[in-house]
């Protein structure tokens, strides 16, 4: 089917798909309906056609289309039931069968099949390839990795192989994350440009981080921010990316972020901005102010108009000074920020931080033995008062002096 065809078809599948979802709730409290069945049908009695539409809906997810991530569920329900409506011999043609695997990795139902073939609907497809999608579909991790471990992804048609490796690496990666990646790349490579290849990106750059191989990180974060920057799960990946990057295990030197920012800035403008205020903020949290400094001091550098993120980027960086010499020009930043512009977990950052300043200015009080009768009573409570009056030094005095009396007395 040529694409502006198979595009056209899809934009009348978002408008049946919202269609049939009015019609499903306008009719859920009435107990009887003399309306026909047929009248909750989508476009098209085509498996496979079907299932592209449905992939024409995920591309406009990665498009950044929230609109079209509202309706995948419904659309997913609207043609589990469609599939049960269908004539079985359907389901003897094999790329039938394929669209019914590709419907249920991508998220439809797997107990619309069992019930068909509970019915005697046989499916023309491998049977571990067939269960175990099935199996993943409805949660059941273990059934679904001991049948889809049989499978060889590179085998099969370009149409599910994609899918069924992105399933394989996310069932292998909590056990054997090494392992996962052969999956995870096969995945992106048989479906680029895809939802298979942003799901497969997000899922493995920072396992990828983790194992420790810095070069492939930065690679597949580069080309999921490059491909992918506008998807609605692109907010997500890049809080990621600035945990991994400001974390303990991914540069112990500050002088890496030169190396950093070099990365960073081969994106666009916007994904710079968030990614350094994500940065910024993500190792303030996880105690390295230095990355902090430099991540909130580059966003500035920037000229960001965004009232919301500028005070962002000068939060981060009063607070990752809190600690340090320059405490005083800290709070006075601190202070000067309006905390109902803020969220509220960075309110809560704030008050952290103008805690920590003035801790620093405060005389310490710690609690107090006497090692000896030459030591004088020292006051708890209102001691920095009590430090303005010279008179507050005569105990210190006169124990030091009777100390000193005491030593010359003294026979060694």
């Amino acid at each position: 089917m040529p694409v502006g065809i198979a595009r056209r078809a899809g934009m009348s599948f978002l408008k049946s798909a919202l269609l049939c979802t009015g019609l499903m709730v306008a009719a859920a409290p009435v107990v009887m309906t003399t309306q026909p069945a047929s009248a909750q049908m989508v476009s098209t009695a085509d498996p496979d056609l079907m299932v592209l539409e449905l992939q024409i809906l995920q591309d406009e997810i990665i498009k950044g289309n929230l609109e079209a991530y509202n309706l995948l569920q419904p659309s997913l329900i609207v043609i589990g039931r469609r599939f049960l409506r269908l004539d079985p011999e359907i389901w003897k043609q094999e790329r039938n069968s394929r669209a019914a695997i590709a419907f249920m990795l991508s998220g439809g139902s797997g107990s619309v099949f069992q019930e068909l073939a509970a019915q005697g609907v046989v499916f023309n497809a491998d049977p571990n390839l067939f269960a175990g999608a099935m199996a993943y579909s409805q949660g059941n991790r273990k059934m679904a990795l001991s049948l889809l471990r049989k499978v060889d992804p590179i085998g099969l048609p370009v149409a599910i192989a994609g899918q069924v490796a992105l399933a394989q690496a996310i069932l292998i990666s909590n056990d054997d994350p090494a392992g996962a990646q052969r999956y995870f790349d096969l995945a992106r490579l048989m479906m680029p440009g895809t939802l298979v290849e942003e799901s497969a990106l997000r899922r493995q750059a920072p396992m990828i981080a983790k194992l420790g191989d810095t070069p492939k990180f930065e690679r597949l974060s580069r080309r999921y921010l490059f491909q992918y920057s506008n998807s609605v799960f692109s907010s997500e990946f890049r809080d990621t990316v600035a945990d991994v990057i400001s974390g303990s295990d991914y540069l112990t030197k500050e002088d890496e972020w030169v190396r950093v920012f070099q990365l960073i800035s081969e994106f666009d403008e916007e994904s710079q901005s968030i990614l350094l205020l994500r940065l910024a903020k993500a190792a303030l949290v996880n105690g390295n102010t230095a990355f902090a400094q430099q991540g909130s001091t580059a966003f500035l550098k920037l000229g960001s108009q965004n009232t919301e993120w500028i005070n962002e980027a000068k939060l981060y960086l009063a607070a990752s000074k809190a600690s340090s010499e320059d405490w005083k020009a800290a709070i006075s930043r601190l202070v000067a920020i309006k905390s109902p512009d803020l969220s509220r977990e960075n309110q809560l950052i704030q008050a952290v931080a103008i805690t920590m300043a003035n801790s620093i200015r405060e005389w310490p009080q710690p609690d107090l033995y006497p090692a000896s009768e030459f030591v004088p009573y020292v006051p708890k409570v209102g001691l920095k008062k009590k430090l303005y009056d010279p008179a507050v030094f005569t105990p210190f005095e006169n124990a030091l002096n009777d100390a000193d009396k005491a030593l010359k007395e003294a026979e060694f």
